[in-house]
């Protein structure tokens, strides 16, 4: 591992927790994976270790630093934040995401398919809700390539598990430096609960992310069922990609279990993956859908679901879906 890497890889771990001396919420640990979809192709592995503030509207006798207080505050102008009632919070992330070819044991290049490429970027985003809606607007930065220690990290988990050994990695997309923006809304349509606590309900979302990493539109819907459920707007369908999740994640009032599925679609006018292979065929689709079905389990302060997510191919010279399945633990400090 290169100098630069670790001072790299040191400096975006240190951007997002250091606000660790702010009162916490939320923490939540996101894990993406193809072969929990009895899958091995594109996609293959995610990782995001994220965190919430505490929602702070007390004034400064009730927080330490403030941070959530101080951002609403300051970017009360954007529409969604700063609306009377609201609840505020910050939340920081940190992603790693891989992808490979199907065949991970050839050492040459294979041109017909995904190329090696590994990601690693933070994200921070100021989040508002109320019982109705969530709003949020997030940075992000990173790195594509080496610097992004996917290659270690593959490796290290296939040798865990006594997988096969990935190895093209020599052959993955080289450094590039990650930046861009985001902004996540989302609303409840429908929540309606029975005497015995068992609750139904209905929400919707949509986001627009520009970056030059992957600038994208997406539009989708949710639905849910269970017993004493927490109040957050979107089941963790979405896996490692948003932290849209997590406020309320975790305040059920007893324990419980819930039932999930979504739908939705997502609109893609540029991918670094595209751009940047060079001789790979690989072409992005410029529409692609995607549904999630998934199971939670929860009790005050902890919340963990898993998730089994497919899509249609996001590359237009293929036309096998991507399927991988995601499991997702998050508990209130």
């Amino acid at each position: 591992m290169s100098q630069s890497s670790s001072a790299l890889r040191a400096g975006i771990f240190f951007f997002l927790v250091g606000a660790h001396t702010v009162q916490a919420d939320t923490l939540n640990l996101s894990w993406d994976n193809d072969l929990l979809a009895a899958s091995d192709k594109g996609y293959t592995n995610g990782l995001r270790f994220s965190y919430l503030t505490e929602a702070a509207s007390g004034g400064p006798d009730s927080c330490h630093l403030c941070l959530a207080d101080h951002a609403s505050e300051g970017l009360a102008w954007l529409p969604g934040i700063g609306d009377a009632g609201n609840h505020h919070g910050v939340a920081f992330s940190l992603s790693q995401l891989m992808f490979t070819p199907e065949n991970i044991e050839a050492t040459t290049p294979q041109y017909d398919d995904t190329p090696y490429a590994g990601y690693l970027s933070g994200v921070a985003m100021l989040w508002s809700w109320n019982d109705r809606s969530i709003t949020g607007y997030g940075l992000i930065v990173g790195v594509v390539g080496p610097e992004s220690g996917a290659e270690n990290a593959q490796k290290w988990a296939h040798k865990l598990t006594g997988s096969d050994n990935p190895k093209g990695w020599d052959n993955q997309l080289g450094n590039d430096a990650i930046g861009g923006i985001q902004a996540l809304h989302a609303e409840r349509l429908l929540r309606a609960t029975s005497a015995d606590d068992f609750t139904s309900e209905i929400t919707w979302g949509t986001g627009v992310r520009l970056s030059n990493f992957i600038t994208n539109a997406e539009l989708g819907v949710a639905w849910r069922i269970g017993t004493h459920l927490p109040h957050n707007f979107i089941p963790d369908y979405s896996g490692a990609s948003s932290t849209i999740g997590l406020p309320g994640a975790t305040d059920a009032t007893a324990a419980g279990w819930s039932l999930f599925a979504g739908l939705g679609t997502e609109w893609v006018p540029y991918s670094y993956l595209d751009d940047r292979s060079g001789p790979y065929t690989f072409e992005q689709r410029p529409f692609v859908g995607y549904a999630g079905i998934g199971v939670g389990w929860h009790f005050p302060g902890f919340q963990a679901a898993f998730t089994l997510k497919a899509s249609t191919s996001p590359d237009k010279t293929s036309k096998e879906a991507l399927r991988f399945g995601t499991l997702s633990v998050n508990w209130q400090l």
